[in-house]
């Protein structure tokens, strides 16, 4: 018997959504529809692959083992699948994004960029928001994939990020003044965190700035203060504050991607744009 590729999706979008309900959701399939391929599934290896806890699953020791052999299937499938369809593009994208984008998804996106389209030429630009879309403006970026506020017009909705506060686990900061630890100005939701800031009840201070997240990390680690990160940032040592600190609410934060305007639906950005939209949002998901 051999494995089947769309039984795998299923049993990888159940891993990765920690149930059947929401991926089923996800996948756009019924639960008895996911249900019913799982069952199919164990029936081919031979054993249980899941364990139920509430509402929740966890893997057997055996839907463990299967785990990583599934994900190497699909990315050994996905990556065979380019070579053969992509067509043969040549030319060059300068891309532009935050430099918290870039450590966290765009490597495995741009590997399969790469291995798709190797010879296109890609050069990378990491800057606050306001800097790349100020060089978006001038015609100095050709692709952008940044953060913008919540409901903006602007480029194309990728996916939706909440906000937290964070500060290091061996600090209080339920009294005194309270210490942020922000980016700079052209961050795109330092804005509203400093209006919401302006109606907080307790008194706060910019207490330090850094443009880099790593230096905004390091600083939190520390102890310096709080600060707001996007949920894909906040380091494991990090302690998710709120109500017992009494901080405002915070809204989510949208991930776009901004294009330059053409002619061809086929040439080199609008095939990166697509394709770069298209992982994004699955390794986002």
């Amino acid at each position: 018997m051999s494995l089947d590729l769309n039984l795998l999706r299923t049993f990888l979008a159940i891993v990765r959504h920690g149930g059947f309900t929401r991926a089923a959701a996800k996948l756009h399939k019924t639960q008895s529809t996911i249900s019913l391929q799982i069952r199919r599934l164990e029936e081919i290896v031979g054993q249980p692959l899941f364990l139920r806890q509430g509402r929740s699953v966890i893997l057997t020791e055996r839907g463990e083992i299967l785990h990583s052999y599934a994900e190497a299937f699909m990315r050994l499938n996905d990556e065979a699948m380019l070579k053969l369809r992509c067509p043969v593009v040549t030319g060059s994208v300068r891309l532009g994004l935050p430099e918290d984008f870039a450590t966290l998804h765009l490597p495995l996106a741009l590997k399969r960029f790469a291995t798709a389209y190797p010879e296109v030429r890609i050069e990378v630009r990491s800057a606050l928001t306001a800097e790349l879309m100020r060089d978006f403006g001038n015609g100095d970026l050709d692709l952008v994939i940044s953060r913008r506020e919540t409901g903006a017009k602007e480029g194309t909705l990728l996916w939706r990020e909440p906000l937290h506060w964070v500060g290091a686990r061996n600090r209080s900061f339920s009294s005194g003044s309270l210490p942020l630890v922000m980016f700079p100005y052209g961050c795109v939701y330092r804005p509203e965190v400093l209006r919401r800031m302006r109606g907080f009840a307790r008194a706060w201070e910019i207490a330090y700035t850094s443009t880099s997240l790593g230096g905004v990390q390091a600083a939190v680690s520390a102890g310096l203060g709080v600060s707001v990160l996007a949920k894909s940032t906040i380091l494991p040592e990090f302690a998710i504050l709120g109500e017992a600190e009494q901080l405002p609410e915070l809204p989510d934060t949208e991930i776009a991607i901004y294009k330059k305007e053409s002619e061809s639906e086929n040439d080199t950005v609008n095939l990166m744009g697509k394709f770069l939209s298209e992982s994004l949002q699955q390794i986002a998901a």
